[in-house]
């Protein structure tokens, strides 16, 4: 019998042969460890693998400081572990240390193991690659944001039910006053602020990618184009703005709104990070991602579009790059973000298939690249970046469906002053008796997505099986349906994002009257 057989017999004669059968067939190395500290048994994938300094009698905190580079917080942390899983104190213990015996690092799990008379831990050892230790970091950082985003999308909700009620009450207000009313200007204020608040539940649901969106067929060069004469001012005198521009640029698909919203971000980013002035450079370019391109980029493989930016700026360290996508994190002083510019970015890019990424240098500057899913040559043109529709009045019967007695209540005003007939309803099944009892026409359902019991697609379903043609609208603050998530929009489709303001509201309504008939 060989040296470390004897060992390893006589150290765990306590230990059932049943328990050691299964240690050995264990894929990791694994050691078991006394209570005094010392390596009393090895398997057998530690055999093969480990140096050889671990071998049973051993002391495993003083073969770990010669093998690894574990300082001495890391060799107290070892100790202590062993000592708190041995008494009891926490279910166990994991962290990863620096090895070059290994190759690169090691992830270290200390748990207690009382196997008939043994009562000590079991030690084991994981190589840990810098590719899987990549891997690992991004899935934490992705369940992170999806769980501080189920968080967000919820009080973004209820956020742009308050702010429709307060914006389209300031703006009815401020139509119906004389331009030298005494209260106008602080009625203007209210409506400011309201303004404000939609921009940030709209920054809100773009990183919860829970926002409703209509994408078409877009030509990112002309909406650059397009934002040059409102970003110009924005970034002031002392910030330089460049383009160049693909000519030959291929097409997205993807909603105007959030296309306008990322390229903002970026921009006034990249100028914050400019106190003193500097230079903003916006590139567009067609790019092909190969199988290990887009693996690295957790994309599919194929054409895309690019779009970067570039600034002189601050630049920024690895701890701070490490943090770029969270939301409300920022390193700006207190009351000058909100830390949910960048998140609001990523949520947006993500939800069109693509992906964001940052490469920075300590006060050389700042470059954020984004690739979009390029559409294949066709026959469709790019529809225009945004569009201005006045409202106009109307004869035609509006079924409003909502849940929120508040905002139903000022729809209803809003679409009466315009001279359309509202039928209200405070939920699905108060829409379905109404579309039951009706007997005259209904030219339009104008519903809440989320509401109890019978939501508003389950409603607009039914509406067209029991009088084809109704065309359609759906009205969503925040939602988890697949449809919106997805943004798979078929055409004639009509959403409009909550909080609403009242033009926006009456040219939809005209847009679609006028037009085919929505899908559902």
């Amino acid at each position: 019998m060989s040296n470390l057989a004897t060992m390893q017999q006589s150290a765990t004669e306590s230990v059932p042969a049943e328990s050691l059968a299964l240690l050995d067939a264990f894929p990791l190395p694994a050691a078991l460890v006394d209570r005094h500290g010392q390596i009393r048994y090895v398997n057998r994938a530690w055999q093969g693998g480990h140096p050889a300094g671990f071998y049973p009698g051993a002391m495993y905190v003083r073969a770990c400081a010669r093998h690894m580079e574990t300082n001495a917080d890391g060799i107290a942390g070892l100790e202590d572990a062993i000592r708190h899983v041995r008494a009891g104190k926490q279910e166990g213990f994991a962290a990863v240390f620096p090895c070059p015996a290994e190759n690169g690092r090691v992830r270290v799990n200390i748990t207690p193991a009382r196997l008939g008379g043994f009562d000590g831990v079991l030690v084991t050892h994981q190589t840990v690659s810098p590719a899987a230790e990549s891997d690992d970091r991004r899935r934490r950082q992705a369940e992170k944001m999806e769980a501080v985003g189920r968080l967000v999308g919820g009080v973004a909700h209820d956020f742009a039910n308050l702010l429709t009620l307060i914006s389209g009450y300031s703006e009815l207000m401020l139509n119906r006053m004389e331009p030298e009313e005494p209260l106008r200007k602080e009625l203007e204020e209210i409506r400011k602020a309201a303004n404000r608040g939609s921009r940030l539940t709209a920054q809100l649901l773009g990183f919860t990618r829970g926002q409703a969106v209509e994408p078409k067929i877009l030509d990112l060069n002309g909406l650059i184009r397009d934002m040059q004469n409102m970003l110009r001012p924005i970034i002031g005198e002392y910030v330089e703005l460049t383009t160049d521009l693909a000519p030959d640029l291929g097409r997205i698909k993807a909603d105007p709104g959030q296309m306008e919203q990322v390229i903002m971000n970026l921009v006034l980013n990249a100028r914050d990070a400019m106190p003193s002035g500097g230079r903003i450079g916006i590139e567009t370019a067609n790019i092909e991602l190969n199988d290990r391109e887009a693996a690295a980029h957790e994309v599919a493989a194929g054409p895309y579009v690019v779009l970067s930016f570039c600034d002189t700026g601050q630049g920024m360290d690895s701890q701070t790059m490490s943090h770029l996508f969270e939301p409300f994190f920022t390193t700006k002083e207190k009351g000058k973000g909100t830390g949910l510019g960048l998140s609001t970015v990523y949520g947006i890019v993500k939800q069109n298939r693509g992906d964001v990424w940052a490469r920075s240098v300590p006060g050389e500057g700042t470059t954020f690249t984004i690739c979009l899913p390029r559409l294949e040559p066709s026959g469709e043109n790019a529809e225009p970046a945004a569009a201005s529709r006045a409202s106009a009045k109307g004869t035609e019967t509006i079924l409003l469906v909502e849940d929120e007695e508040g905002v139903r209540r000022l729809l209803k005003h809003i679409l009466s002053r315009q001279g359309y007939t509202v039928l209200e309803a405070d939920g699905g099944r108060a829409a379905l008796e109404l579309l039951a009892g009706h007997q005259g026409p209904i030219h339009l359902l104008l519903t809440d997505m989320v509401m109890p019991h019978i939501n508003g697609r389950e409603v607009a379903q039914r509406c067209m099986q029991m009088r084809p043609g109704t065309r359609v609208i759906y009205m969503s603050g925040y939602t988890d349906d697949v449809l919106l998530r997805t943004g798979a929009l078929g055409p004639g489709m009509s959403f409009l994002q909550k909080p609403l303001r009242p033009d926006v509201l009456t040219g939809k309504v005209r847009e679609v009257l006028d037009g085919p008939g929505a899908q559902v």
